[in-house]
């Protein structure tokens, strides 16, 4: 994976990082853009994961149906006996070794994954998550989704979402109160926003850097008016059906 250096990403992700309301924990988050072109590392993962699912359609062979997962659930990304479903998970994990270089993520399974119902439900959990820790009026201002509608066309990406478990985790050592990290995926341009954020307390115990991530909100509670969020097309005009957020 190619890491893309966004100006407007730099920009959004100093405004990530806030107090919440209470003063006791603090939001973290961060925005990156990759091209899906392989690099040598990338290449080699592949290979790996391709490895990985042959010697799990082996041992799966000796099952029954009902017994293997392999044949008989659908993962996310499709059946993975496609190609095409197995690529989309090595994008997505190669996206988060990436991202997170201390770490190897080539273990993880499909069923770690989520793929959301849509853009627009994505965009209102984050939107009602930053409004709920008390987002900043900076960031309110920014048009955080504008931004990233110019780098990836969210009307045309596919989202997928990692909750990790404790052992899979990166920041499992901070404790975080919450956190979520996201994948829109564009086809036809080959190419990731992932947008990664966590709460923690005690921050003054931790020694970050520009690392940062965020936080689900609820996204039944009634939606809340506010500047904060996009003008991009079809994915942002659906979230206004039941009002509340302004275009």
């Amino acid at each position: 994976m190619k890491y893309l250096d966004i100006e407007s990403f730099r920009t959004l992700n100093s405004r990530l990082s806030f107090p919440t309301t209470g003063g006791d924990r603090h939001v973290l988050g961060r925005l990156e853009a990759y091209s899906c072109k392989a690099a040598g590392a990338d290449k080699k993962l592949y290979r790996y994961l391709e490895n990985k699912y042959r010697e799990d359609l082996e041992e799966a062979n000796g099952l029954t149906p009902e017994q293997s997962s392999l044949t008989n659930i659908a993962s996310p990304f499709g059946p993975l006996t496609q190609s095409a479903s197995r690529k989309m998970m090595f994008y997505l994990i190669a996206t988060l070794n990436a991202s997170f270089p201390d770490y190897d993520f080539s273990s993880l399974n499909a069923d770690q994954f989520t793929k959301e119902p849509s853009a627009a439900y994505c965009i209102k959990s984050v939107n009602t998550t930053l409004l709920n820790v008390g987002c900043p009026a900076t960031l309110k201002a920014s048009r955080m989704w504008d931004h990233i509608d110019d780098v990836i066309n969210i009307d045309e990406c596919d989202v997928y979402s990692y909750m990790p478990n404790a052992e899979d985790d990166p920041h499992e050592a901070e404790g975080p109160v919450w956190s979520f990290n996201y994948f829109f995926f564009n086809r036809s341009l080959k190419r990731i926003v992932f947008f990664t954020c966590r709460c923690i307390s005690n921050l003054d115990e931790l020694e970050y850097t520009s690392d940062q991530e965020l936080v689900f909100g609820d996204i039944l509670d009634e939606p809340v008016e506010t500047e904060l969020y996009p003008t991009c097309k079809h994915a942002l005009k659906e979230m206004t059906i039941g009002g509340g957020l302004r275009l």
